[in-house]
């Protein structure tokens, strides 16, 4: 069964290291451990995981060493690095956000915690291998594409929206973000919060809850951000009161990146700021190279979705890559029968007018990482990497959703709008597939 991500742990003590992998193994993760630092970083180099867990190494080689060793190197900088057990001492907490420490864990957090964080973390990884691979691909049609050549320039204090129930509370969120290097919005209204995040461009939310009644306004404006296309990625970090600390969990699931207890220790939560900024916006800079591969060498006639050769090659080179490790694959199908109704009554030019705005909208719809072909004349294909077969099926049906509910325009000879129907479904990766049967499975479940 594949599994949900391959983990490194890297800890001094053996038996703990096994104990937390054991637990990990045993919610779907696949681990390996290293109790050397030697070991670790050999191990991060050829293994390539998606994600290192490490403890606290001491002398002579010490945790922090090992991670600037890791982010130094070309093959391992871009894998995520958890620190654990670590003491909250606000210079300790300034070495490790100054050498790009993607998350940390207190001594008093359990692996319950660690277990809620994986996710987000996993997913900076499925981005960076994804842009690999797909260079790869892109190089046999004769593009060349280096992710170092793509920068952005970031404001270096990040726009920061602070929610808090009262204007007491206001007062203390607002002066610790603003002492912790960012530009603070403040909102005392959940609604109004809501509405600032739709019309701004802000780099994480911070939202803290006071009592058992700021629960469901808390889960309606994580809901909010969760759902919406524009920011379902923004870190968005819950302070919770005595009074709702037992939600964690419903906090987690709602869509918060981290959860913590009040506003106690003001360094450690700007610190999980600057973090969570830190991967957004590496996120937003790997947007750059992906849409760099989409090219004439590699795109259809609309380009902005990618050719079927493009796909036939990279479809392989993905199944390979899913199978050796093991991981999750899923293929969404999009037959749109409208397509060949359009060419057949309006003709060749309006069909493909149609195709261009579908691929768009497609394109608009999925993750950047998600590869998405037009793979016939009026299909659509959408490979995920480390994506659950019922959780493509999901992408599929939203898909055909919106374009069913959806007007399109042709050609200027064509007055009216159309709606394009469209059927799909998904097929996750299977041991022995390749990649015929994979595309034979996800038609037929189309169909």
């Amino acid at each position: 069964m594949p599994h949900l991500a391959y983990i490194l742990i890297g800890d001094p003590d053996p038996d703990r290291a096994l104990s937390r992998a054991e637990f990990l193994n045993a919610a779907g993760y696949r681990c390996i451990q290293a109790s050397d630092a030697h070991t670790l970083i050999g191990l991060a180099g050829s293994r390539m995981p998606d994600v290192i867990l490490m403890g606290q190494f001491t002398a002579p080689v010490d945790s922090l060493n090992i991670v600037r060793a890791l982010k130094t190197a070309d093959a391992t900088q871009s894998i995520p690095i958890v620190l654990l057990d670590l003491p909250p001492q606000a210079d300790l907490l300034t070495l490790v956000r100054d050498e790009d420490v993607d998350d940390i864990l207190g001594p008093n957090d359990d692996n319950q915690e660690l277990l809620l964080r994986l996710p987000r973390l996993t997913r900076s990884s499925v981005m960076q291998a994804e842009l690999s691979r797909r260079i790869k691909t892109a190089a046999a049609f004769g593009l060349t594409v280096d992710p170092k050549d793509f920068i952005r320039a970031y404001p270096a204090r990040p726009l920061v929206l602070a929610v808090a129930p009262d204007d007491a509370s206001m007062i203390d969120l607002v002066e610790a973000l603003n002492d912790g290097g960012f530009e603070c919005v403040p909102e005392t209204g959940y609604f109004r919060a809501a509405d600032a995040l739709d019309n701004g461009r802000f780099d994480a939310a911070v939202i803290m809850t006071a009592s058992a009644d700021d629960f469901e306004r808390t889960q309606y404006l994580c809901g909010h951000i969760r759902h919406n296309p524009r920011l379902f990625n923004l870190p968005t970090l819950v302070l919770t009161a005595p009074a709702t600390r037992d939600r964690a969990k419903d906090f987690y699931r709602g869509g918060a990146a981290i959860v913590l207890s009040g506003l106690s220790d003001a360094d450690r939560l700007c610190t999980y700021i600057h973090m969570l900024v830190g991967r957004q916006r590496l996120r937003w800079t790997l947007r750059d190279p992906f849409k760099a591969l989409l090219k004439d060498e590699t795109a259809d006639v609309s380009g902005v979705a990618y050719s079927r050769q493009f796909w036939d090659a990279h479809l392989a080179r993905t199944i390979e890559t899913a199978q050796a490790r093991n991981a999750r694959l899923a293929m969404a199908y999009l037959s749109i029968p409208t397509l060949p109704r359009i060419q057949e009554e309006y003709g060749t030019e309006n069909a493909e007018i149609l195709a261009h705005q579908l691929a768009d909208w497609v394109t608009s719809m999925t993750r950047i990482e998600d590869t998405v072909a037009r793979i016939g004349p009026d299909a659509f294909g959408i490979l995920l990497p480390e994506t659950p077969r019922a959780e493509a099926n999901g992408v599929a049906q939203r898909i055909i959703g919106i374009l069913h509910n959806s007007e399109f325009n042709l050609g200027e000879d064509v007055m009216q709008s159309v709606r394009a129907w469209a059927v799909g479904g998904a097929t996750a990766l299977e041991p022995d597939d390749t990649p015929e049967t994979f595309m034979a499975r996800a038609k037929s479940v189309a169909n």
